[in-house]
């Protein structure tokens, strides 16, 4: 596997989340937070008690992000890693990483308010507020009252960390992302025709200069 800025921190991670209940981690798009830390939480033992779960705010992104950890962990989706979301579930007994959406997680949380068979669970892409994550938070937050046990990671490419480690009482784990350099070109008189001049303004570049290109 590549290498990804959030590989740097994950033993910092680990660590901290062996020592206290909830965990904020902060990482900036591109770090890699969604596809390697639920696996590395696998790894490090927090599963062998029960099931991680993590949480993405839609179903396009529940599938995807399942599919991706399942292929650089070298296993089929379904099996160690699945998914499930409304109307659309692949998983199976083996399964120890399940990545779900906001309603079926709120949905265990009212018929197992203690979370039978769940050791984890991962918040991704909280800076996507929504109600449905925010009652999430509420009743974690009485779950781990009696469940010592319980663990949670809220992750966060883009939010007021300290805010919500004084609210959680969690501490923060940070992320550096990757910078790449920019150039920035405004063509000065374009066409009538926007797109066929962004259409040869873009082949040019290319040609010119190899690379990628936002247009």
């Amino acid at each position: 596997m590549n290498h990804l800025p959030v590989d740097d921190i994950l033993p910092e991670l680990v660590q901290t989340l062996r020592e206290h209940p909830w965990v904020v981690l902060q990482a900036p798009p591109g770090a890699g937070k969604s596809t390697r830390v639920p696996g590395a939480l696998v790894d490090a033992g927090f599963a062998k008690e029960g099931q991680v779960w993590m949480l993405e705010p839609r179903r396009v992104a529940a599938r995807t992000v399942a599919a991706r950890v399942s292929s650089e962990r070298g296993g089929r989706l379904g099996g160690e890693v699945g998914y499930a979301v409304r109307f659309d579930r692949k998983a199976s007994a083996s399964t120890r990483l399940l990545v779900v959406t906001e309603g079926l997680l709120v949905r265990k949380l009212q018929q197992d308010p203690f979370l039978e068979g769940i050791a984890c669970v991962i918040l991704d892409e909280f800076h996507e507020r929504s109600i449905e994550v925010d009652l999430c938070i509420a009743m974690l937050k009485e779950v781990s009252q009696v469940r010592e046990d319980l663990r949670v990671v809220v992750m966060s490419a883009t939010l007021q960390a300290q805010e919500l480690s004084a609210y959680l009482d969690a501490p923060v784990v940070q992320s550096q992302g990757r910078m790449f350099p920019v150039e920035a070109h405004f063509l000065e008189q374009p066409d009538d025709d926007i797109v066929g001049s962004a259409i040869g303004q873009t082949v040019r570049a290319l040609n010119e200069d190899p690379g990628d290109v936002l247009v």
